[in-house]
């Protein structure tokens, strides 16, 4: 096979076709793959199958890649993560010398004072997490995205070591439609790694010439051939099962070209939903490692990581090594030492252990009563049953004293258990349970309320000892039983002796089982030492809630191909011409501001001169993306009256209304105008993203009413534009016989006119402040309309002005939009919307609970706010009073008109008085704000009703 070539930290790596990043890595030298997340200790390679944090590195801009499960690919660009300048060099490491400034919880307890919190905030979150995202939006993604996959099966089979390979084959012989999944790139499991020989299991598979036994691969290759002969079972490989949900639902990501997969292309994952009728778990067991002092060293390996290099990668990883093990003979592991031609310098107990020696790497180990010269330390850890999924589903996990692990006592419906997880460890025993499971669960098909039929384990006598659950006491040095969040015993005595001693309060105080590894390495050590300091069993301690997923899965697998729905307006291509900068609002695609061919001028020059083309002369924003409804019916009315806050029966014919909708408990959903066309029509238009649930708001209302009304959603066939400005009445003079005039067109009315030859439905009303209509009309006249306006208006120095400046103008007018400066708690009162309700009206929706809110005391208030100083507060930045935090921005832009920046805000309802000055956290400064009742912009409304 011909080598390939990945580049490690810029420079260039051979590997082999078959090596993992990691296999690659470590043959070519590299031993320290990490720093650890709290001090910075270096960290190598520990567990060899994706369980630990040692080897999360940066592969191709993607952060936090096992780099022990990743196929290596060629030209791959490999960067070490949360290290600097280098790995053997970590400046940060440091920490390690200030240990005792940061014992477990040490941030609640310090830093509690404001301004301390305040300087130290900064250092703490540079510092904190693993991974450095990539600021370019397709930064984590150089491959074609994610994809979902839903599939439907008898039975599904999760995890694929030879009890599951054998559940899935007796499920299939028996007409079951079976799905296997294993994370793993092949089935085998443990079988894969070993090199034991197996005496008797050769008559059992039927395989020939075998009668002195097979090996552990000879028995995989086997169990291989016959899946790839079933035509009945479907085999998912590269593929982690994340969680088992509600109706027998499983979530499965799927590796693929990322990670090596079984696809040359497509997504870089998939996330399965497999529905199953059945489910057998066979998720088998993994090792967990011991506690003692410097158990994190790089030189430390659990003795499936050894046999993997040794036997899988074919790569030698000592000279001289230290086995700790309960078997007198080091079992599996010495025999693959000797093999590779290791010297075996000892086998000692695990209670003889007091410490790894060595700085960056092992050096030795002490025991009890010597110190023993070894490059490698080979832990033969305790074989923890994966067992999350079963508990997951419902089912009962109790500790077994004999076999030294939680298992499952109690499985729900329709979920069986075989192999490891049910504490066996003899592959015979293994394969029998997966045949009565895989067989078991194809049969009860056709029964009603079928579940596991109770013999889900039979397990041998274990052959590790509970002495190894022992944790040392507290030592001078740090014995780690959390690699991913560097806790140690020590911290876990400390949390103890300060309270924290339920297991769960326990996690959540240090952390302990919340990093990456998802507790897969510090689960059974954290529930020992929590039984050792309180003096209970570990069968009172009790076990952590098994939640998904079950292992780390990227936001990107989640949340699927980008096959969201986009829209355009039918005027898209004329702000294309013009330069638009676009932005995403809901589904549609809206343009923020232009450049007009001004790629030098900065943002803010740009929106100032749509402004002060609105301010000044006429523009023009195109507002078909605005939600409208036709509502038509001789009961139109009754429907808007209840629905509504304010009352609109009684609105008269070409004239408009402002109003609101709220739900039951009286917060504001949606907002809009309502026009009455005739005595039987009404035309509604609700926000841009609230469409439809006005629509379905309105519709389910009407309901058992028995009213005479039908409400049709047309937003798709009008187009909309408003025109807004001092010569907005001469610009449409020039396009359209109606009489424009006030006295004719007064503000807040409505007619029906041909616009340059279109028929149109034209509004006035001025949500940014000045003399404007709303113009609505088909569609299909979009791009035809928008050019007639900008040719009348060219003597007017027209200009187009997008969402940004019509928010910097409506902002100065304090217009309200819901779901910027309002959340799902704002209700009318609190958002001094009062006015909007009419309590005479015999009942609305929400009207009991706007009126219990009269008589109760608001706790906050929505204000306006004009700044003192130069400062212009991002949205969502902290009102303060005193020091405390004690409200919030909504939206804040520099008002020209004001010379200051202006917004709105949530304040304490005892502040929201007009005059009161308040704080504002400006980026780290504290800005002077004045709260304002009154519009910062032509307060008396003379402009837009002129």
């Amino acid at each position: 096979m011909t080598d390939l070539t990945l580049h490690f930290n810029g420079e260039p790596v051979r590997v082999r076709p078959d090596d993992t990043v990691a296999s690659g890595l470590y043959r070519s030298g590299l031993r320290i793959f990490s720093r650890s997340f709290k001090y910075h200790r270096p960290r190598g390679l520990f567990c060899l199958e994706g369980r630990c944090p040692n080897c999360l590195v940066n592969v191709d801009g993607v952060p936090n890649v096992r780099a022990c499960t990743t196929p290596v690919r060629q030209g791959m660009q490999v960067r070490h993560q949360n290290a600097f300048p280098s790995l053997d060099h970590d400046l940060l490491s440091a920490a390690k010398a200030f240990g005792w400034l940061m014992p477990v919880g040490f941030y609640y307890k310090t830093f509690t004072h404001p301004i301390v919190w305040k300087r130290v905030e900064p250092l703490i979150r540079k510092v904190a997490g693993l991974g450095v995202i990539s600021e370019s939006p397709d930064g984590c993604d150089s491959h074609d995205g994610y994809e979902h996959d839903y599939l439907h099966t008898d039975v599904a089979v999760v995890g694929a070591g030879p009890a599951g390979i054998a559940a899935a084959l007796e499920a299939a012989r028996t007409g079951a439609r079976t799905v296997l999944i294993e994370q793993s790139p092949q089935p085998g499991g443990h079988l894969n790694y070993q090199r034991r020989n197996h005496p008797r299991i050769g008559e059992r598979l039927g395989a020939k010439g075998a009668s002195k036994g097979l090996t552990s691969g000879q028995v995989a290759e086997h169990l291989r051939a016959q899946l790839a002969a079933s035509p009945k079972v479907e085999v998912f490989v590269h593929a982690c099962c994340l969680g088992l949900y509600e109706g027998n639902l499983l979530g499965v990501v799927q590796q693929n070209r990322a990670a090596g997969g079984p696809e040359s292309h497509g997504p870089a994952e998939r996330l399965l939903h497999i529905r199953a009728r059945r489910i057998v778990v066979a998720t088998g067991a993994h090792e967990a490692p011991l506690v003692f002092e410097n158990n994190d060293l790089p030189g430390v390996m659990l003795s499936s990581a050894v046999q993997r290099l040794l036997n899988v990668h074919g790569i030698k990883s000592a000279d001289a090594a230290v086995i700790v093990s309960p078997e007198p003979d080091g079992g599996p592991v010495a025999e693959a030492l000797r093999a590779s031609g290791a010297r075996i310098a000892a086998i000692v107990p695990p209670q003889d252990v007091i410490a790894a020696l060595g700085r960056k790497h092992v050096t030795g180990l002490r025991t009890v009563d010597r110190r023993i010269p070894c490059d490698l330390i080979a832990v033969c850890g305790l074989q923890v049953p994966e067992a999350g999924l079963i508990a997951q589903a419902g089912g009962r996990l109790a500790w077994d004293e004999q076999v030294s692990a939680f298992l499952p006592v109690e499985l729900p419906a329709a979920i069986f258990a075989a192999g490891r997880v049910t504490g066996t460890d003899d592959l015979e025993a293994a394969l029998s349970q997966g045949e009565a499971a895989g067989r078991t669960a194809a049969r009860s098909l056709d029964l009603s309320g079928a579940s596991g039929d109770g013999e889900t384990r039979a397990p041998k006598p274990s052959t590790t000892p509970p002495s190894l659950l022992r944790a040392p006491s507290a030592a001078a040095g740090r014995s780690f039983v959390c690699l991913c969040e560097d806790v140690t015993d020590k911290d876990l005595c400390e949390a103890i002796t300060e309270g924290f001693d339920h297991i769960e309060t326990l996690k959540r105080y240090t952390t302990v089982t919340m990093g990456p590894c998802q507790g897969k390495m510090c689960h059974l050590a954290s529930i020992a030492a929590c039984a050792r300091e309180t003096h209970r069993t570990i069968a009172e301690t009790g076990r952590t809630t098994s939640r998904p997923p079950a292992s780390p899965v990227s936001l990107g697998a989640l949340a699927g191909a980008r096959h969201h729905p986009v829209k355009l307006t039918p005027m898209h291509s004329k702000h294309q011409e013009l330069g638009c900068v676009w932005m995403d609002m809901g589904e549609w695609k809206r343009p923020l501001y232009y450049t007009g061919g001004r790629a030098a001028a900065s943002k803010r020059e740009l929106v100032e001169a749509e402004y002060k083309a609105v301010r000044e002369r006429v523009g023009i924003i195109d507002l078909s993306t605005l939600g409208k409804l036709d509502v038509k019916g001789k009961d139109g009315g009754k429907l808007l009256d209840k629905v509504y806050t304010n009352r609109l029966s009684d609105l008269r014919v070409g004239r408009v209304r402002y109003g609101v909708i709220c739900d039951e408990a009286g917060i504001i959903l949606d907002d809009g105008t309502v026009s009455r066309g005739s005595e039987d029509r009404f035309f509604i238009t609700t926000t841009t993203g609230n469409i439809e649930f006005v629509h379905q708001w309105l519709e389910w209302w009407t309901v058992g009413t028995g009213w005479c009304v039908h409400v049709t959603n047309v937003t798709g066939g009008l187009a909309a534009v408003n025109v807004a400005g001092p010569k907005a009445r001469d610009l449409m003079r020039k396009l359209t016989d109606c009489d424009l005039s006030t006295k004719s067109f007064p503000y807040m009315g409505c007619a029906e006119a041909d616009v340059a030859g279109v028929p149109c439905f034209l509004i006035r009303i001025g949500f940014v402040g000045e003399t404007g209509w709303e113009i609505h009309f088909p569609a299909d006249y979009g791009e035809y309309v928008w050019d007639r306006l900008f040719e009348a208006g060219r003597e007017f120095d027209v200009r187009p002005f997008g969402v940004e400046a019509q928010r910097l103008l409506r902002l100065e007018k304090k217009h309200v939009i819901v779901g910027v400066d309002t959340d799902a708690t704002s209700g009318l009162l609190a958002a001094d919307m009062a006015w909007l309700t009419k309590a005479d009206k015999e009942d609305f929706i929400g009207k009991a609970a706007l009126e219990r809110s009269r008589s109760r005391e608001i706790r906050e208030k929505l204000v306006g706010f004009v700044m003192q100083d130069d400062l212009v507060p991002d949205d969502g930045a902290a009102m303060v009073i005193e020091g405390r935090p004690v409200g919030r921005v909504t939206s804040s832009r520099f008002s020209p008109a004001k010379g200051k920046a202006v917004g709105m805000a949530w304040v304490p309802a005892g502040v929201a008085a007009d005059g009161r000055e308040i704080q504002v956290h400006v980026r780290g400064i504290f800005g002077r704000a004045r709260i304002v009742r009154d519009a910062f912009y032509d307060p008396e409304g003379k402009r837009l009703k002129s």
